[in-house]
């Protein structure tokens, strides 16, 4: 297959048309830049994350980067998961149901402790530290579909081409392949959204140029529909941590990350109608879109935690936004049949688009810390963090399409809070661990994520200067999802999306 690629510009770009979609639809558009896993050792994971005044952990130093100067002796960490996630999509009064299972590396890294030959130096000692996470893993498979009256698939095409009066010449072409790269050109994503649509034969000219007449369904028709979306990707973290105590009783310290971002969606929206049509009239369509992100970001983190009593430590911690430079690449198709004499159109115009780069900023976080240590034998720690989404910002502002996008955020999104409590205890060489997670939904009014509820369990094994962590945790929350991930309007009803995510993770950790 000969494919093409075809750069477009900002105004055009499908990130902007994609995420404003996420306003309405589809939550992930955004999520996935921002939310976290909460993975990396099992440790970590067995007791919820709650370790920000806790310490002596590598995956710790995300939430609390001075926690590395509560390590005595150098340190390293492999770990690996399993992840199955379970998805159901309630969609016109019907349920689908899909499974997700896979391996991943979960969080690799090492830490160096460098101790004061001094007993009167003020810094006692610090630590060089270096850590890879998988921050959010984005593989996952689910479908919806359901029966009822709704809006038809081809209205997206129409209101492509009608709202935006895409000249009629611009849609007739001899050459599928050539004619939606001139659409793209001319007249941006919206011409090529109405070149798929007339050549479809979901969408007739009108009687005046810019005027188109639908060739499809109505409202009150009886429609089978749904999507059938599978993604892959993750969202890394490569971490370097600097941290020192101070005195005997403060701990500092920070981190510079660089996040990779690697995401592909096959997606394909599809339509059938129940109804008697005239025969020329479209009864069926398929419309498939391969979206490929991928991109870099940069953040840093800040931490101090204070030893209050022997038994008592607190902590404050500052997560910066990320920035981020991001690249899409978009391919897209459609397949259709007429309702009598079923005659079907393909229409693969292989032209992979390739938007200009964009950036995202997400929002800050903040996080306080609370850990009791009894007797040297356990632990109980509580971590209490504060989001404001309200910050999601993308660039260029002067884009109008990025500037509606930022308004929504502000109007819709808000300040959302992060609960996790975690506790280990310890019989010789076995400690025993559990956790729990809350975290808020950051929308104001229609949930398009909503709350997430996790609890974990775990437990460890030393033998020498090495310990074997094993843990599980289980995680829910529900989201809404729409036919199309595409659509500017809110034209089509939402699914209600629940996801139960179970992950196992091992890991193997060595002091030296």
């Amino acid at each position: 297959m000969y494919i093409n690629k075809f750069i477009l510009g900002i105004g055009a770009s499908l990130l902007t048309i994609g995420a404003i979609q996420a306003q309405e639809n589809n939550p992930l558009d955004i999520s996935r830049y921002s939310d976290s896993d909460m993975n990396g050792t099992a440790r970590f994971r067995g007791m919820s994350g709650a370790f920000g005044a806790v310490g002596g952990d590598l995956s710790a130093l995300k939430i609390n980067p001075a926690g590395g100067a509560i390590f005595n002796y150098n340190q390293a960490t492999f770990s690996l998961s399993v992840v199955n996630k379970n998805n159901k999509v309630d969609y016109m009064n019907q349920t689908q149901s899909k499974n997700y299972t896979g391996v991943e590396v979960g969080q690799v890294g090492a830490i160096f402790v460098f101790n004061s030959n001094s007993p009167s130096a003020f810094m006692k000692k610090f630590t060089v530290g270096f850590n890879y996470e998988s921050t959010k893993n984005l593989n996952n498979d689910y479908n919806m579909l359901g029966t009822g009256q709704g809006t038809s698939l081809g209205e997206y095409f129409y209101q492509a081409a009608a709202a935006n009066k895409i000249p009629h010449a611009i849609l007739n072409s001899s050459n599928i392949h050539q004619g939606y790269m001139d659409a793209g050109y001319y007249e941006g994503f919206a011409g090529q959204q109405a070149f798929l649509g007339y050549e479809g034969f979901i969408i007739n000219p009108g009687e005046k140029d810019g005027e188109y007449t639908r060739n499809y369904g109505k409202n009150t028709d009886i429609y089978t529909q749904g999507k059938y979306v599978s993604s892959s990707g993750h969202n890394s973290k490569f971490s370097g941590n600097f941290s020192a105590q101070l005195g005997d009783r403060i701990f500092v310290g920070g981190n510079l990350n660089l996040h990779v971002y690697d995401y592909t969606q096959t997606s394909h929206a599809v339509e059938r109608n129940h109804s008697n049509l005239d025969k020329d009239m479209i009864e069926s369509i398929e419309f498939s879109n391969y979206l490929y992100t991928y991109g870099t970001g940069f953040s840093l983190n800040l931490g101090v935690i204070g030893q209050v009593t022997d038994q008592l430590r607190a902590g404050v911690a500052y997560e910066s936004p990320t920035w981020y430079n991001l690249h899409d690449e978009l391919t897209q198709g459609v397949q259709t049949m007429r309702f009598n004499n079923k005659d079907g159109r393909s229409i693969y115009p292989d032209v992979v688009n390739i938007y200009e780069r964009y950036k995202l900023k997400t929002p800050a976080k903040y996080t306080g810390s609370l850990a009791y240590i009894f007797n040297q034998r356990g632990l109980i720690s509580v971590d209490y963090g504060i989001r404001d989404h309200k910050g999601s910002t993308f660039r260029p502002k002067n884009d109008h399409t990025y500037s509606a996008l930022n308004e929504f955020y502000t109007a819709e999104m808000k300040v959302a809070s992060e609960l996790r409590i975690g506790a280990e205890y310890r019989v010789k060489q076995v400690s025993f661990r559990a956790g729990y997670r809350y975290e808020e939904s950051p929308y104001k009014n229609i949930k398009y994520s909503g709350d997430l509820n996790s609890f974990s369990a775990g437990i460890g094994y030393e033998f020498g200067n090495s310990r074997l962590d094993f843990a599980y945790s289980h995680s829910a929350r529900d989201y809404k999802t729409s036919l199309l991930d595409l659509t500017v309007n809110n034209l089509y009803d939402n699914g209600t999306w629940k996801m139960k995510e179970n992950w196992f993770s091992l890991s193997y950790n060595i002091s030296f």
